[in-house]
């Protein structure tokens, strides 16, 4: 997928894009444009004509506000303008007269706490090139990913949903553990892949986009980055680990539960453990985290997180949300806690050890989908009942087996997995659903066509 979205093997890459990663490590469906608002296509003079940024029609006209983009027809200008209304009316402000420096380039900033993307005066020094002949410019990207955190530049040279082949190169730079580091997720690129049904890459943490003047492996000189380059970055966004709503319909589907996070719970009433489909070519089936608990009953889960829904997203300081995170989900959390007798810490991983929940089940975890392994039916009131297990029964034998309830002598940790396993599981779910009254519920382990 990535080789396609750059149209660059990234194993070919020159020595200065080693370069460029180590210096980073150091330092609705489209709705109709709402008149009051929208931009009007303008006729511009003969020398302001260009090709026409969504359809490449040529005798395109400039966006009356931004004058960056083109469009030969109003029909291109309301495709374009669910992104395009993000940033066009920030533009002119980032005019190159307002250059802090001639070191400084017209960037785009997905800052994850902001509801839409912003441009930023990115600095971009120039430094000798060891390997080869003459000088190199590197953005000080370290500023916006962090000081301690290993950053990841990833050329776009190809525009899949456009179809067509950038003049210059623009740069996507983020951390490189954004998954596994506890980066919050990216509000401002979910304003972005909110304005197309499908599910989408999970973005986390700070993100910046910035140009580079011509394609090859490895330009040297960068260069603003304008409203058209910014299409293609939202492009970029739109296209990575997309799958279509309606494309998997054919495909054989499985049964699984989607965990809510108190986002979606309050705000968007959705039950807290919600029934759904999902094809068989879903992401999760590849790329997925575990849960120790559910291997040790003989109930293998795969899980993954959600992109955060930006009505909640862009509201966390709702009073219904009563000083709670909308982000907040612990009935997915505790199903991540450590069971592994040797874990320890690692940063690498994001391992916190034995007893507790990686950092990326920590906190801001969002809503949460579920599947089984080997693709049998998962119900909502199966997951209901794992989660429940986790949190009441299981957290408190980790918590005692690493001191939490001192002066007591640790439980063992041998004596901790005996205790978690199918029987307990077993009787768990018969008190379960004794409670609840539900004797029509199948048992987890039952082997049923649900």
């Amino acid at each position: 997928m990535l080789c396609n979205l750059l149209h660059t093997n990234p194993a070919q890459l020159s020595n200065r894009c080693s370069k460029l990663k180590s210096f980073a490590n150091q330092d609705k469906d489209q709705a109709a444009i709402p008149q009051s608002s929208a931009p009007q296509v303008t006729m511009s003079s003969p020398s302001a004509v260009q090709s026409c940024t969504v359809c490449n029609k040529q005798r395109a006209n400039f966006c009356a506000r931004c004058k960056s983009t083109s469009y030969c027809s109003k029909a291109c200008q309301k495709e374009d303008w669910s992104t395009h209304k993000l940033l066009c009316p920030s533009f002119p402000a980032f005019a190159p007269s307002n250059r802090p420096s001639t070191n400084h380039y017209r960037a785009v900033l997905f800052d994850p706490d902001e509801v839409k993307p912003k441009f930023v005066w990115l600095p971009c020094k120039w430094v000798d090139d060891d390997d080869e002949d003459g000088a190199y410019q590197m953005p000080e990207t370290k500023t916006i990913s962090g000081d301690n955190t290993l950053s990841r530049h990833i050329p776009i040279q190809y525009n899949p949903r456009l179809k067509v082949h950038l003049p210059n190169t623009i740069v996507t730079a983020y951390r490189d553990t954004f998954l596994i580091d506890g980066s919050r997720p990216n509000k401002s690129i979910a304003a972005i892949t909110a304005t197309q049904p499908g599910t989408y890459q999970e973005w986390r943490g700070p993100i910046v986009a910035y140009a580079r003047a011509g394609q090859g492996l490895d330009p040297p000189a960068c260069k603003d980055l304008d409203m058209i380059d910014f299409r293609h970055v939202a492009d970029y966004f739109l296209s990575y680990g997309y799958t279509p709503p309606k494309a998997q319909a054919n495909v054989e589907r499985v049964k699984g539960v989607r965990i809510n996070c108190l986002g979606d719970v309050k705000m968007l009433k959705r039950p807290p453990f919600e029934a759904i489909e999902l094809p068989t070519t879903d992401p999760i089936f590849t790329k997925h985290d575990t849960s120790d608990i559910a291997d040790r009953i003989g109930l293998p889960i795969l899980t993954r997180r959600c992109p955060p829904d930006p009505k909640w997203a862009n509201n966390s300081k709702d009073p219904m949300f009563e000083h709670n995170s909308p982000s907040n989900n612990q009935n997915a959390t505790f199903l991540h806690q450590c069971c592994g007798p040797s874990a320890q810490f690692d940063p690498s991983t994001g391992s916190l050890g034995w007893g507790w929940c990686s950092v990326p089940w920590q906190s801001d975890v969002g809503s949460a989908i579920a599947v089984r392994k080997d693709r049998k039916p998962l119900l909502p009131v199966h997951m209901e009942a794992f989660a429940k297990w986790c949190k009441e029964e299981i957290r408190p034998l980790l918590a005692h087996s690493i001191g939490e309830f001192y002066p007591e002598e640790p439980i063992n940790k041998d004596d901790v997995l005996t205790i978690i396993c199918r029987p307990m599981f077993v009787i768990y779910w018969s008190k379960f659903v004794e409670e609840r009254k539900d004797y029509t519920a199948p048992s987890p382990y039952a082997d049923v066509d649900v």
